[in-house]
């Protein structure tokens, strides 16, 4: 990946090369960015550029041997840490084993979110985080010296999967830095980071990617035709993973699916119905609990926003805005922040992993409560 292949982010690309040419180059960075924006992108050119012999203002050289290396992900002071599971009868929590993958899913492109790596390593019932053995060994790691003898990086995906222990070595080393490192943090939330991590890393905050880039990248990178990726974006908000996977995966309408069922099941306070949804609900793991109640989430704000009139804001594919023409009504000022906080804490729940069963059948009921609250209730309150 070179800084000509970014989509988009062209004054932020030049930022980081003038910084490396002046040798204003920070030891602990964090690109902070939503799925879709194309930081993990963002920084590995970055990291090519600090390799590279002989970079021009514009980009790395593209022809050196470092650049020759970057080019299969075999540059040896290039160090990569990301999210994983512990496989079993491992007596060691690291990523090496996931390394082999790591690199053939980076080299089909960098434009993509957890679910594909998840899919990548087989893991869609796994909960994956950072252990902090790894956090130890890549202490180890970059207390050697450099193979070329320049920089050392680390690119570490989603440091927002560190436990707490976790974060806590990383901490020490970013406190403590080896002579010439750099540890390029790529993270889709931030906010979820130690406090004291985000105090200590040079922030850079990658925005969603620009609706014109955005249709050039899908067109060029994805084969995707000019009028069907402007209308993928705006469903997605700009967002080019879920615009791929909107196009690309079989049965990507499963949440939609389920989400209607589940919505008319606890209007009606079918139970009947509710239970068997639960099972939908639980089939796919943890990860995929996760995503439905961020999905939920998703209809619920969608349906709110276009209530109060903001049509061009909605984002919404055709047949999911056939069902909230409906559906939209029973969401009101009445109810939505209490749908919100219910949803919200449901998702924290299956993240401590709660029994989903459980946390299915539970939301359930309080959402056929809250779906049958009528609009005026807060203000006969407040009256």
């Amino acid at each position: 990946m070179r800084f000509e292949q970014v989509i988009g982010h062209h004054e932020l690309g030049a930022k980081l090369r003038a910084g490396a040419q002046a040798g204003r180059v920070a030891h602990a960075q964090l690109f902070n960015g939503p799925e879709g924006s194309g930081a993990l992108a963002l920084a590995l050119a970055y990291a090519r550029y600090l390799h590279c012999s002989d970079p021009a203002d514009a980009d790395a050289c593209g022809s050196c041997l470092s650049c020759i290396q970057y080019d299969t992900l075999q540059h040896p002071d290039l160090h990569w840490s990301f999210p994983f599971f512990k496989k079993d009868g491992s007596d060691h929590s690291l990523s090496q084993s996931f390394q082999a993958p790591w690199r053939e899913r980076i080299l089909q492109g960098t434009y993509f979110g957890q679910e594909e790596w998840l899919a990548a390593i087989g893991a869609d019932r796994k909960q994956l985080y950072i252990s902090v053995q790894e956090a130890v060994e890549l202490n180890r790691k970059l207390g050697l010296k450099a193979f070329a003898g320049g920089w050392k990086v680390l690119i570490l995906w989603l440091p927002e999967a560190m436990r707490i222990d976790t974060a806590n070595k990383m901490l020490k080393l970013i406190e403590e830095p080896t002579d010439r490192t750099v540890m390029l943090f790529v993270s889709e939330q931030a906010n979820q980071l130690l406090a004291t991590i985000r105090s200590r890393v040079q922030m850079i905050q990658v925005p969603r990617i620009g609706m014109d880039d955005a249709v050039e990248g899908l067109k060029f990178w994805f084969g995707v035709g000019e009028e069907e990726a402007r209308d993928l974006l705006q469903v997605t908000d700009g967002n080019i993973v879920r615009a791929v996977r909107m196009r690309g995966e079989e049965g990507a309408d499963k949440d939609y699916q389920l989400f209607v069922a589940w919505m008319r099941a606890c209007y009606t306070n079918d139970a009947i119905t509710t239970v068997e949804l639960s099972d939908d609900f639980v089939k796919g793991g943890r990860e995929a609990m996760k995503r439905f109640i961020r999905y939920a989430l998703h209809m619920i704000r969608q349906c709110i926003v276009g209530n109060y009139g903001a049509q061009s804001l909605v984002r919404l594919t055709e047949s999911e805005r056939e069902f909230t023409t409906k559906f939209a009504p029973f969401i009101h000022h009445g109810n939505v922040l209490e749908m919100q906080e219910v949803l919200e804490h449901a998702h924290r729940d299956i993240a401590g992993n709660v029994n989903g069963k459980l946390i299915f059948m539970d939301i359930s009921a309080r959402l056929n409560i809250l779906l049958r609250k009528p609009a005026t209730t807060v203000l006969s309150q407040s009256q």
